[in-house]
């Protein structure tokens, strides 16, 4: 086969086979593997999402962000005060700056409630998102 009549043999063809072989076989594995991106890309998702290092942060997130919610939350009213009985510049910079740290905090929490590898593992207990009509999370 890789011989001709005399018995010698077939260089060109063994180096085209060569070649041919060393470009088609990267090519079919890189084939496969496009035609499979899809479905292991999903399967490698799920086991991200669910993978208990994954699972545990997400559940701590919630609850680090919703004390920081309700922590600078409670801030602002003696913060308002304090802008009341002295309206300088140093405490009202300090109540927007509570303001806007808790309205930070706020989106966070929402936009870790919506994430695919956070959102299922949120305490029962903690809200589904924080709403601004709640006065304990308000921002007000």
């Amino acid at each position: 086969m890789f011989t001709n009549r005399h018995g010698e043999p077939r260089v060109g063809l063994i180096i085209f086979l060569t070649i041919f072989l060393i470009i088609a076989i990267p090519l079919a594995v890189w084939g496969f593997r496009v035609a499979t991106s899809d479905i292991k890309g999903q399967g490698d998702s799920i086991i991200k999402k669910n993978s208990a290092t994954n699972r545990i942060s997400a559940q701590e997130r919630f609850e680090d962000l919703y004390a920081d919610i309700k922590a600078s939350d409670a801030k602002i009213g003696p913060a308002k005060q304090a802008v009341k009985v002295d309206p300088s510049t140093v405490n009202t910079t300090n109540l927007t700056g509570l303001v806007n740290y808790c309205l930070d905090v706020v989106g966070d929490y929402n936009a870790e409630a919506r994430k695919y590898t956070s959102a299922d593992f949120r305490a029962i207990d903690l809200p589904a998102e924080i709403s601004s009509m709640d006065p304990a999370t308000d921002c007000k």
